[in-house]
């Protein structure tokens, strides 16, 4: 029984030390994420970064231009069709004539990135878009 307390004495600081440093070794060689320009995120991702200037990319789940509404908005809903979608683009009636094709036509259904300031809209994140310039589509 002493025997046996002597080598836990010794052994239970050893344990600890190969567990701290198998720690540390564990956050050192940590394998890389998935290599993608900084500041790019996924539309379900888009609420952690309110505020930020950030590239938001995803497949516009559904669309709806609203003539019946102020400033006439047109509505790129990403990830899933409104009311659930994850992410919104904002394109308001007064910036229209900028695009060739109507928004609501052209993304629906296509993958694209929008690029600017995310805000909140009823607890839903945002983009504002005022010009083409701000997304970008897969052909």
């Amino acid at each position: 029984m002493k025997q046996l307390r002597k080598s836990i004495k010794y052994l239970l600081p050893a344990l600890a030390v190969v567990l701290i440093l198998g720690l540390m070794l564990s956050r050192v060689y940590q394998p890389e994420p998935a290599l993608k320009p900084e500041g790019t995120i996924d539309a379900h991702e888009a609420a952690q970064f309110s505020g930020k200037v950030m590239v938001v990319c995803g497949v516009v789940a559904s669309t709806d231009y609203r003539e019946d509404i102020g400033g006439q908005p047109t509505f790129l809903n990403f990830g899933r069709p409104y009311p659930d979608q994850t992410f919104t683009a904002v394109i308001w009636g007064r910036d229209l004539n900028k695009w060739n094709v109507s928004p609501h036509i052209h993304y629906a259904g296509r993958s694209i990135c929008v690029t600017g300031r995310i805000e909140e809209h009823n607890d839903s994140p945002q983009i504002i878009v005022s010009s083409p310039e701000q997304i970008s589509a897969s052909p």
